[in-house]
C-alpha cells in the first residue's frame, strides 16, 4: 500500500505526538520524517513499511482508497475515549495540512476554541462551531469517518481529481 504524506501527518496527529517521538519509535531520522510528511522526499517502501508497523503497534490503521473514498487513517478498534472528537479534528487538520490560523480563517471558528477542542479542554460543546469545522473539512475534501462496531473513528480524503487515490 502506498502511504501519502497526508496520512503520516494525520496518523501522528491521532496519537498527538511530535515527529521526534515517531522517529524514535521507528528508529528513523526526524529530518527525513519531516521531509516525508511535507512530501519533499519520496518515501522508500522499506521505510513506509517500518512507519506503518510503528503506527499499527499503536492502534492506528492506514486506509487505502476504496468504496468511493480516498486514503486515510483511523483507530483500528472502536471505543477510544475522545468525548468531543478532538483527536479526529486534529487529524483532519493535519491531513489537510492546515494551521490553526488557516482553519480559523476557513471556518470562522476561533483558534482558541480549535485548540481547546483538539486538546479535550472544551466544556459545553458549541454545536454551531462543530458544524462549521465539519463543513470546512468537507470543503477541503476531508471526510470525518465515524466509529462503527468494527473500527474506530478517523479521517480520509473524499475522492476528487486532486485526491490521493493509489492503493498500490
Amino acid at each position: 500500500m502506498k502511504i501519502f504524506a497526508s496520512q503520516l501527518r494525520a496518523a501522528r496527529a491521532l496519537l498527538d505526538v511530535d515527529q521526534e517521538v515517531v522517529s524514535g519509535w521507528a528508529d528513523l531520522d526526524r529530518r527525513e520524517l519531516s521531509g516525508w510528511e511535507n512530501a519533499k522526499y519520496k518515501l522508500r517502501s522499506s521505510d513506509a513499511e517500518k512507519l506503518q508497523k510503528t503506527f499499527e503497534k499503536r492502534n492506528v490503521e492506514f486506509l487505502s482508497a476504496a468504496e468511493g473514498k480516498g486514503a486515510g487513517v483511523r483507530w483500528r478498534e472502536p471505543g477510544r475515549e475522545d468525548r468531543h472528537r478532538g483527536a479526529q479534528f486534529r487529524a483532519a487538520r493535519a491531513m489537510a495540512n492546515l494551521s490553526m490560523r488557516d482553519l480559523e480563517d476557513l471556518s470562522g471558528v476561533s483558534r482558541n476554541f480549535i485548540w481547546r477542542l483538539e486538546r479535550g479542554k472544551v466544556g459545553p460543546l458549541n454545536v454551531e462551531f462543530i458544524g462549521k469545522l465539519e463543513a470546512s473539512f468537507r470543503k477541503k475534501n476531508i471526510d470525518l469517518v465515524p466509529e462503527d462496531g468494527r473500527s474506530g473513528a478517523g479521517v480520509r480524503w473524499l475522492l476528487n481529481e486532486e485526491t490521493p487515490r493509489s492503493s498500490s
